[in-house]
C-alpha cells in the first residue's frame, strides 16, 4: 500500500498532468521514480479549465465537479442530466476504480448544467464529470 504523503503527491502530479495537457509526466528524485501517462481517447476530453473558460464570466456560477480517482462513471438511478435540481450533498454518480465505488457529491444545492461524461465511460484525474449551475437553486 502506498504512504499517504506519496498517493497525495501522485494525485497532484496527475493533476498537473491533466491540467496542462501533457500526455506524459515523469519525476525521479534519488530511487523515487514516478511516471504517468494519458492515453489519446483521455486527452480528447474537455480538461476542466478549458471547460471553465468557455463559460461566461459574468454568467452563472458554475461549480465543475471533476473525478478524483481512474475508473469507470457509473450512474445512479434515475440517471442525471443535464437541467435536473440537486440537493445540498446528493450523491450524482459514482467512478468505480478496482472495485471500490468512489461517489460523486454536488457538494451544494443548484441545477445540472452540463454532464460531460457517459455511463461507463473511463475517466482520469481531474477529468470533468459535472457542472453545477449553483446561481439556480
Amino acid at each position: 500500500m502506498l504512504d499517504e504523503s506519496i498517493e497525495a503527491q501522485i494525485r497532484q502530479l496527475a493533476k498537473t498532468l491533466v491540467r496542462e495537457g501533457l500526455q506524459a509526466l515523469r519525476v525521479a528524485d534519488g530511487d523515487v521514480e514516478i511516471e504517468l501517462s494519458r492515453s489519446a481517447t483521455e486527452s480528447a476530453s474537455p480538461e476542466p479549465h478549458e471547460a471553465e473558460k468557455t463559460m461566461d464570466p459574468q454568467g452563472p456560477d458554475y461549480d465543475v465537479l471533476i473525478s478524483d480517482v481512474v475508473g469507470r462513471v457509473r450512474f445512479l438511478r434515475p440517471p442525471v442530466t443535464a437541467g435536473m435540481p440537486v440537493d445540498a450533498d446528493r450523491e450524482l454518480a459514482f467512478v468505480e476504480a478496482l472495485g471500490i465505488r468512489n461517489p460523486v457529491r454536488s457538494r451544494g444545492s443548484g441545477r445540472v448544467a452540463v454532464v460531460y461524461v457517459e455511463e461507463g465511460q473511463a475517466v482520469d484525474y481531474g477529468a470533468p464529470l459535472f457542472a453545477i449551475d449553483r446561481s439556480r437553486v
